[in-house]
């Protein structure tokens, strides 16, 4: 009988372990494993370190003082939309100011200014003026794209060009309606932007340290989306949310390995309006939404492999949530990010809506340490448990005003936000 037990209690060890790696290898056993290296505690792109709105941090606070979290600093800044990379103990935006457009750097420790490197005219927009793109750093290098298409490599250290490119004038990009927004990205030692140029020119992938031309690919509208770079099927892929839906190309050489039609356009005007980044569910599926446009709502597709050929299966598609602005979050099995103006959470495998509420208009959110943080559109900050049973709001302060669409960055316990005329940074550490 004890032997009979001992097996029993080993085979119940073994499939209990089996469940939990199946669990986890399909990214539904979040959080993730934070980097042994320091880079896994800055903020050095667009929505964060793997580009989806996820935190490595631990050790935030999990409710905030009544007056909120404490305020570090306090800077004026320009006009603009563009997010703050955060590398190494230094801050990298974008602002208008004296009728042109500037790439920022700053300490993160004060806010004070470092250099600036101006890339062009001041762009003017009845939704908002200012650069939309947000730049990356890439160890010594740092990366933007202004509203304008002026794609800049630039040292990390003083600000000193690299190289650069006018992408309308050089590979015909058409300057989107709302100016240039995608954010490049880097993968491997190659740079990848959506310039929505020419024929066979709407993604190209450029040496990320002489700016050569590596490859050039596909023929379509630019759209306001940012790439990602996804492992499906042991295949490293770089997606694209351009005019007409997601595109996935091979990374070495541009071959394009599978899309999904999804076209959105203005009603109007009749231009794209692709705005949120795709987010990856590991390990074969990618959620997208569009919240304006002929077309609204989400979709998440589920990549086959068969014969080295790929095939798309649309899992579900849904007007549960409908992303406007800003994208949205994946996080244990759910979604959360704003349908309009709502802030919703849905079941990510089959798009049923588990809550709404008001409250925070257009706004953004990352997720960090167990829990949702909130930007609203007019500047109210709140902490929110990540569940799917219900809203819970923990604690919230109305920090900024006017239109805050600026997406937050947090890196080693501080939270960045900023909106058309202020900078603020915030200590959410729990010490």
């Amino acid at each position: 009988m004890k032997e009979k037990r001992k097996t029993f209690l080993m085979i119940g060890i073994l499939v209990v372990s089996t469940l939990t790696a199946v669990f986890l290898l399909s990214g539904f056993g979040h959080p993730k494993e934070i980097p042994s290296d320091s880079q896994g505690l800055n903020w050095p792109q667009w929505r964060g370190p793997d580009r989806d709105g996820l935190s490595f941090e631990k050790g935030l606070a999990d409710h905030w003082p009544e007056k909120g979290p404490e305020v570090l600093w306090r800077i004026s800044v320009g006009e603009g939309y563009s997010g703050v990379a955060v590398s190494n103990g230094r801050l990298f935006s974008m602002w208008d100011e004296a009728e042109s457009q500037y790439l920022i750097c700053m300490d993160a420790r004060n806010g004070k200014e470092l250099w600036r490197h101006k890339i062009g005219n001041s762009y003017k927009d009845g939704w908002g003026n200012g650069p939309r793109s947000t730049p990356v750093v890439d160890n010594s290098i740092v990366y933007v794209t202004s509203a304008y298409g002026r794609l800049l490599a630039a040292n990390v250290s003083d600000g000193k060009a690299l190289w650069n490119h006018d992408l309308p004038t050089e590979y015909g990009g058409r300057i989107p309606d709302h100016g240039y927004s995608s954010s490049p990205l880097v993968e491997g030692n190659k740079l990848y932007v959506e310039v929505g140029g020419k024929e066979g020119y709407s993604f190209v992938a450029f040496n990320k340290s002489t700016g050569e031309v590596a490859w050039h690919t596909q023929t379509d509208e630019p759209s306001y989306s940012s790439p990602i770079a996804v492992t499906l099927h042991n295949t490293r892929q770089i997606v694209f949310f351009s005019a007409a839906g997601l595109f996935s190309v091979s990374p070495e050489d541009g071959r394009l390995f599978w899309r999904y039609d999804w076209e959105a356009r203005c009603p109007a005007t009749k231009f794209p309006t692709n705005i949120a980044t795709p987010i990856f569910i590991a390990p074969d599926k990618i959620f997208i939404s569009v919240g304006y446009g002929t077309v609204t709502g989400a979709a998440v597709v589920r990549l086959k492999k068969r014969s080295e050929q790929f095939s798309v299966e649309e899992l579900w598609n849904s007007k549960a949530i409908s992303n406007v602005i800003n994208s949205s979050v994946f996080y244990k099995n759910h979604i959360y990010g704003f349908d309009n103006n709502k802030l919703a959470c849905v079941d990510v495998l089959t798009g049923e809506e588990k809550w709404k509420i008001r409250g925070f208009q257009r706004g953004s959110l990352i997720v960090a340490d167990g829990h949702l943080i909130v930007w609203g559109e007019r500047g109210k900050l709140a902490l929110v448990e990540a569940s799917p049973v219900e809203f819970k709001e923990i604690s919230s302060i109305q920090i900024l005003d006017g239109i805050c669409w600026t997406s937050p960055s947090l890196a080693n316990g501080k939270l960045y936000l900023r909106n058309h005329k202020e900078m603020i940074a915030l200590n959410l550490s729990g010490k």
